[in-house]
């Protein structure tokens, strides 16, 4: 999981950011335009830098104005986009070809762009990444750099020393730990990031029918809702079982949840079961709660077993406030196998966390500022009268809603 996070000149961020201590379970709290979500969009540009290139990256949110932070001014120094984590992971020990076995325990990587070039491409600046290894039996570590023109590699595993390789033409824009040829270090930190998933469930798109296929992904909005449910019916480990319980719990009246094809299409629809209803009901007339509630269990149950991390939008919305305890409980559970970050506006999410799970975020002067409730002095003290909810929603903590 990311356990440090350190953004500097993305959107909102500025410079000099104090890196960010992540928990398996995260939520990111503070008021409307305050940089919440450009904290999920800084994670969201690096994995699409990472698969693809920083030119694409910058392009999906409307080109390099729309990335770089507007409010700075670099006529004294350049303010490159910089983004900065920690990885830890579990442990893993693997074999190559020649007999020789290595484990990685952690990454450290960090990348700068210019955003401000004269023909609108985004140029890389600079990369590093770094591993601490175990290999066969001793420390080792791996290194990555990269600047402008060229890049070097020294990696024990492939026995692939301190040589600096050109970056050709058609590379400039693309990130080398994103490279599927540099080695296995560098494959398993590609593949870390490449299992980033985002969400924001949309009602109206999870209700339509989607098209019936192996390996569904649940799509940004929801939409491959349906064909998931499916897959969940004929896994037969016990997935769609606790997806029916937990409905149950947080919806009085529902019964099941089922799986419909649409054989002239190719594509599946789903039907909700209530109690004393002979027939199911139809996704139009399930209500807009319910059906995020049920996005929301496949999240859980099916993405978060696939995923590195999960990073989701606001996920009370449409929600009656007293599932707060269910909902946070469910995204624990999440947290189990992924990470989990989760942006919101709900005081109440705030009662069944810890501080350190909370991160507060601020704008001042235009610049959004982070931290964890924890870093707050008197929290502990604070947390003997007041509930944590209570304690935001007051102001106490920042983050003001």
């Amino acid at each position: 999981m990311i356990t440090a996070l350190c953004i500097e000149n993305f959107k909102s961020f500025g410079s000099g950011m104090r890196p960010l201590a992540l928990q398996p379970l995260n939520f990111i709290v503070g008021a409307n335009a305050s940089g919440k979500t450009n904290l999920l969009s800084a994670l969201r540009f690096l994995r699409t830098a990472m698969l693809q290139s920083v030119e694409v990256a910058a392009n999906d949110f409307g080109g390099c104005s729309e990335v770089r932070n507007k409010i700075l001014r670099e006529r004294e120094q350049p303010k490159p986009l910089r983004i900065t984590l920690r990885l830890k992971l579990p442990p893993n020990r693997m074999h190559t070809r020649e007999g020789d076995h290595y484990s990685v325990n952690g990454y450290r990587y960090c990348f700068e762009v210019d955003l401000r070039p004269s023909d609108g491409i985004p140029m890389i600046l600079s990369e590093k990444l770094e591993s601490d290894l175990v290999f066969n039996r001793e420390p080792a570590l791996f290194s990555l750099k990269r600047d402008r023109q060229s890049f070097s590699v020294d990696d024990p595993v492939t026995g692939r020393e301190s040589k600096e390789y050109g970056v050709e033409e058609e590379d400039a824009t693309r990130l080398v730990a994103g490279s599927t040829f540099i080695g296995p270090v560098v494959g398993r930190f590609r593949r870390f990031i490449e299992r980033w998933a985002f969400f924001n469930i949309n009602p109206e798109v999870v209700r339509l029918a989607s098209k019936d296929v192996v390996d569904p992904d649940l799509g940004e909005a929801g939409e491959s809702l349906a064909t998931i449910l499916h897959r969940m019916e004929k896994s037969g480990n016990g997935g769609i079982a606790n997806l029916v319980q937990g409905l149950r719990g947080a919806v009085p009246s529902f019964k099941s949840v089922r799986s419909r094809a649409q054989e002239a299409e190719g594509k599946r629809t789903f039907q909700v079961i209530e109690e004393r209803l002979r027939a199911g009901i139809n996704p139009r007339a399930v209500s807009d709660g319910t059906v995020r509630l049920l996005a929301l269990m496949v999240i859980v149950y099916w993405s978060a077993e696939r995923a590195s991390l999960v990073a989701i939008e606001e996920p009370e919305t449409g929600l009656h406030p007293h599932l707060s305890r269910n909902v946070v409980d469910l995204l624990r559970t999440a947290s189990e196998h992924c990470q989990v970050l989760v942006t919101t506006h709900n005081p109440d999410f705030l009662d069944e966390l810890e501080p350190a799970e909370v991160i507060l975020c601020d704008k001042e002067d235009g610049i959004t500022q982070v931290r964890q409730a924890s870093e707050i002095a008197e929290v502990t003290s604070f947390r003997r009268h007041f509930r944590l909810g209570e304690l935001w929603e007051q102001g106490t903590l920042g983050g003001i809603p």
